[in-house]
């Protein structure tokens, strides 16, 4: 039984008459006839009487008929439904990200230009980026690196250099540059959003020690606290010093540039390889391109006072 099939006995019930319902179906009369009787034949029972030239329907016919417009009412009320969840959903985004103290600047600034676009926001772990866009929770993620699987894409929006966090007077804080080999007996805060224990780890080790990781937290708030008692580093993107001398500016901390070479630290968009982004999406993803792009022109700024 085929969707057309119930269409055109649909149309001719109503105007009994198969040259009219043609007509309005822009189908052959030839054609609209042999329709109705497939559909006849197909459920076994006739459903039309013949009078006269008009084409009537019968007891089955009316049954049948009530049937066949419940089914098309609710089909109506099912498109009409998907069609306003499509509507909402392209203003609205689930949004998950792996670097606590990312988003809620760039949100700020994104929601007093696009008061249009609702966004629902779920912190989680790397790890728990993936499955999470897997079952729905969230569309896209911002992360720190790409995910390990095939199942998903990655969309870089920026890179930084690594650089050295310390508090204002630790005994390296009168230092502008350092390479990797000096910090051996230092104790370290391992930012895990960021530069996770393994990166951390083989990034030492290839510097020929073993580091003292005292601390592994995701929490930047509790990072520049620790830092404040002057007894720990910590590798950290340069970009951030933006947000310390916005947010932390009695704390004095102090930047080190790294004279080794690292691979940056780098942030993008983690989603599934077959989403199609909604409007809020598309909006958001552009937007904090753009933001990225001048949260980078306002950290070369800063950085170059602490090299001059």
């Amino acid at each position: 039984m085929e969707y057309s099939q119930l269409k055109y006995f649909q149309a001719v019930a109503k105007t009994e008459n198969i040259s009219r319902a043609a007509n309005e179906l822009y189908v052959t009369q030839p054609n609209l006839s042999k329709s109705i009787s497939r559909l006849e034949k197909e459920i076994g029972v006739p459903l039309f009487d013949h009078r006269k030239g008009k084409i009537v329907l019968n007891d089955y016919g009316r049954i049948f008929l009530t049937s066949v417009n419940s089914c098309f009412d609710e089909l109506s009320k099912g498109v009409s439904t998907i069609k306003k969840l499509y509507d909402t959903n392209q203003n609205y985004l689930l949004l998950g990200s792996s670097i606590n103290d990312f988003l809620p600047d760039l949100l700020v600034d994104f929601a007093s230009i696009h008061p249009e676009i609702g966004i629902r926001q779920i912190e989680c772990s790397l790890k728990d980026i993936g499955s999470r866009i897997l079952a729905g929770e969230i569309e896209i993620g911002i992360t720190s690196k790409p995910l390990d699987d095939s199942l998903f894409k990655f969309d870089l929006m920026g890179e930084k250099e690594f650089v050295i966090l310390t508090g204002p007077t630790h005994h390296l804080a009168d230092k502008k540059e350092i390479s990797i080999k000096e910090l051996s007996d230092e104790a370290f805060i391992c930012d895990s959003s960021r530069m996770d224990r393994d990166r951390l780890n083989d990034i030492c080790q290839k510097n020929g020690f073993e580091p003292n990781i005292a601390f592994d937290v995701e929490n930047s708030d509790l990072i520049y606290s620790l830092l404040t008692s002057n007894s720990y580093v910590c590798f950290m993107p340069s970009a951030q010093i933006v947000k310390i001398k916005r947010d932390y500016p009695s704390s004095n901390i102090h930047m080190i540039n790294i004279t080794d070479e690292l691979p940056p630290a780098i942030i993008g968009i983690t989603y599934k390889k077959d989403y199609i982004f909604s409007n809020a999406a598309k909006i958001f993803a552009d937007f904090a391109h753009e933001w990225i792009s001048r949260e980078h022109i306002e950290t070369m700024k800063i950085i170059s006072t602490f090299c001059s």
